[in-house]
């Protein structure tokens, strides 16, 4: 049995993504991404499923920081997943009274607008989960609510005051799911690769992808992180559609390594397919 890690406790989008990848397998929840990430080394998970970037919010650092780390795990598959927030309360609170607001400081900045414009003055209280928000209302004992996904107003006395209250109807998390090997070609594949410059010169980044547009190769994404070795000292880490051990990506690879240092291939995994209905 396949042991899983993913951001705890149940009921999370974590839980849920978890659950849409492998259905067959034993999930540990964990009380932070550091927690989830770090289950590799210490071998309690076998994979982890954690959140990568949001249309909204933009990328999870942690995540970012740990795949250009010097370790041997790897993106063997990404998962896309629809996020729609709801705000609740408890039956014995006043709707009238919320003076605190607790959720995951993703969910948080999804919502913003919305918290701007009906809880300008409730105060914003950072939670490790979704799912953990409401125990930290409980525990707080202040007359509030928390924000989380549709399904927790299943939760004895609580109440839902709105639905859908993201910023952007379409709000969507791209989970990867983090492990060990290279997946085998498919269909449609995208390959992630992280790379930085030892010194920082004109046309350096341009040098470096160009190879991929010389071949016709599509970049779905690229992105910068600071290294945190000084300022203006960046990795990039960009998308690329194709797999690893395709002839012209491979040729492609090798050309960008001689313009850049500590190239690493983040994995090579199957391109996930948006149901077009």
């Amino acid at each position: 049995m396949k042991y899983i890690g993913f951001l705890g406790p149940q009921g999370t989008y974590s839980h849920h993504a978890a659950n849409l990848y492998s259905t067959n397998s034993v999930k540990i929840p964990f009380n932070t991404i550091n927690e989830v990430l770090n289950s590799l080394d210490t071998k309690e998970s076998q994979e982890v499923v954690v959140p990568l970037e949001n249309s909204i919010h933009g990328s999870i650092v942690e995540v970012l920081d740990f795949l250009a780390g010097d370790n041997k795990f790897n993106i063997i598959e990404e998962l896309e997943v629809n996020i729609n927030h709801s705000i609740f309360t408890l039956k014995t609170f006043r709707q009238s009274t919320i003076d605190v607001i607790f959720s995951h400081p993703q969910a948080l900045g999804q919502c913003y607008e919305y918290l701007n414009e009906k809880y300008q003055n409730s105060e914003l209280k950072i939670s490790n989960s979704t799912a953990d928000s409401l125990n930290d209302l409980i525990k707080s004992g202040i007359s509030g609510a928390f924000i989380g996904p549709p399904w927790m107003k299943d939760n004895d006395g609580v109440v839902e005051i709105d639905k859908n209250i993201q910023s952007v109807d379409n709000n969507v998390t791209r989970f990867v799911v983090i492990g060990q090997g290279i997946r085998k070609k498919s269909k449609q594949d995208k390959t992630s690769v992280v790379f930085s410059f030892d010194d920082d010169s004109p046309g350096s980044l341009h040098s470096a992808i160009e190879p991929l547009s010389k071949k016709s190769i599509n970049m779905t994404k690229i992105e910068s992180r600071p290294t945190k070795e000084g300022l203006g000292s960046y990795y990039f880490f960009v998308d690329i559609e194709g797999h690893v051990n395709d002839q012209k990506l491979a040729y492609c690879l090798s050309l960008m390594k001689e313009n850049v240092s500590n190239l690493k291939v983040l994995g090579s995994y199957p391109k996930f397919q948006r149901d077009k209905s």
